[in-house]
Formats: structure tokens, sequence, C-alpha cells
């Protein structure tokens, strides 16, 4: 995994390094073209991607995996920003405000096809979050929050094991099966105690608790660095949430929108992100597979994650 972690760092780095001579108005006069060929990938993904877990969310390329979704969902925030910045003066109409929410749930068929719901949610919240910032009508925000909540309620029933899902708060109890991997997440979190066993200390992850590198990495961190540990991590996360808004804040002020709108979209949507998945570990929300940005082992979302910060620093 470190050898491989390795890897991805170095092209991620590559990869910035190139967009860093991409400017902002570049992107956003490009918006288009990220989108459109992002979501063809995600399609791709989705119909004939590689299965693992139950999911088919992998396209493979010399052996090494992408996860479509993953850069998706950063160049529909993207979009989104560009489309918000260029309709600024129409939002609150309805034939304007509606064309976010349609291409949001064209995303959101395939992303629930491979299937995976923590990036539906990420990115429904994301949308109107976004909404409410470009100062769209309530009555619009209102209604198209009602119609995605009842949207998922018919989800999760036609998916009984979404519905399994929803015992997390008393996981324990069903040990044996759906509450097997949340269960051994809450007793690694809870053997940190305050100071943690120490970096690299962990027991849990030795084949003990699934997922411990990916989905359930906060709770190999909460049991190897303690109380303290966390909410260090806590904080950082939440700097980064904050300078995200200092930055957009400038930028609205001297009218550069698109760079402003931005800003705060990649601040909530790394920081929401990480909530999800520290409450996904300590079982506040139920068990889905998403990653804690710039912690968990993958390429994908590691370069998604510093794709996000190039585009800060730009």
């Amino acid at each position: 995994y470190l050898f491989r972690q390795l890897i991805y760092l170095l092209f991620s780095i590559f990869v910035c390094s190139l967009f860093l001579y991409l400017s902002s108005e570049n992107l956003k006069k490009n918006y288009k073209v990220f989108f459109y060929f992002f979501l063809f990938l995600l399609i791709l993904g989705a119909i004939a991607g590689k299965t693992a877990g139950g999911s088919t969310r992998w396209l493979s390329f010399s052996g090494y995996n992408i996860q479509p979704s993953e850069f998706f969902k950063l160049f529909y925030i993207v979009w989104l920003c560009a489309y918000l910045d260029y309709n600024k003066n129409n939002i609150r109409r309805i034939e304007f405000f509606i064309v976010p929410v349609l291409w949001f749930t064209v995303g959101a068929i395939f992303l629930i096809l491979q299937p995976d719901y923590g990036s539906t949610a990420v990115l429904f919240f994301m949308t109107i979050l976004m909404l409410f910032i470009a100062k769209a009508k309530y009555i619009h925000l209102i209604s198209t929050g009602i119609i995605g909540s009842l949207a998922s309620v018919i989800v999760f029933i036609l998916n009984p094991y979404m519905l399994s899902r929803l015992k997390f708060f008393e996981p324990c109890q069903d040990y044996g099966a759906i509450g097997y991997q949340l269960c051994y997440s809450l007793m690694a979190i809870g053997s940190g105690s305050i100071f943690g066993k120490g970096l690299g200390a962990s027991t849990s992850k030795l084949f003990f608790l699934p997922a411990a590198h990916t989905d359930f990495i906060f709770a190999v961190l909460a049991e190897e660095l303690g109380i303290l540990g966390i909410i260090f991590l806590v904080f950082i996360f939440y700097l980064f949430f904050r300078k995200c808004f200092y930055i957009g804040n400038r930028a609205l002020r001297v009218d550069l929108t698109f760079q402003g709108y931005l800003s705060y979209a990649i601040g909530i949507f790394i920081t929401m992100q990480a909530f999800l998945h520290m409450s996904v570990n300590l079982g506040l929300a139920p068990t889905k597979g998403l990653a804690l940005p710039f912690f968990s082992y993958g390429g994908s979302n590691y370069l998604a994650s510093m794709l996000s910060i190039t585009f800060i620093l730009r």
C-alpha cells in the first residue's frame, strides 16, 4: 500500500503542476468540456466498469483502477460554479434554477447505479448550498429539498440492503452481519483512549477492521493517535474550511464571482466528505463507502483532493 500510495502522490503532484498553468479564467471557459468528459467516464464506469465489493465504479488501465466518480464530483462543482457565475442575474428564475438540478439528477442516476449513495448525498447538499449562496429563491430551494428527500426515501425502500444499514445506532446487536464493520470501528476508536497506542501500533487494522485503509481509516487514526490526535485532525479540516471561505469572500469583493463560488464550494466539498466519513466511523450515519480526503488510500480520491487545492491556489 505504501509504495502504491507514493506513486499516487508523485502522479498527483505531476498532474497538479500542469493545472497550475491553467488559469481560473481558462478553467471557467472550458467548464463544459471538463464536465461532459467526466460525465462520460462516470457513465462508462457505471455501465462497463470493474466490480469490486458489490460496486461497479472503476475503470482499469494498465493494472491501475480509476474511479471516475471522484473526478466527476470535482468537475461537477466547477461546472456548477461557472454556471452560477454566468447566470448570476437570472438564477432566481425557475428556468435557470432547474438546470443544475437536472444535471445533478443525471449524475445521481449513474452514481446510484454503481451504487455510490455517499457521493450522491454529498453532491445533492453541495447543489442546494451553492444555489443558496447564489441567492436562489427560498421556495425553489425548499421544493428541491423536499423532492430530493422523497426520492432518497424511495431509493431506500427499493433497496433492502440500504434499509438494513439504518440499524447503525446499535451495530453490535447484529455483530456477525451488517454491524460487523461499525462494531469494530467503535472498538478501535474506544481503545485509542486519550493519547492513542502510537502511530502504526493499531491492532484493529490487522484483518479485524475491514477497509481499514480506506472507508474506516478514521477509526485507525483514532486508535493510534487518541482523542487528542483526532481533535487536531478535526482542527486541520476546520482551518481548511475557514481559509476557503476567507479566499472566497475576498474574491467576491473584487467581482471574481466564479473564483469566489469555487473557493466556497471546494471548502464545503472537502469538509463535508471528511465530516460524513467521521460520522460513519463514529456510528452517527449509516455505513457507506466515503473516503477521508488526503488520508484514505486510493489514487482517484487523492488526486481529486490535490486538484481541489490546486484550484484554490489558482
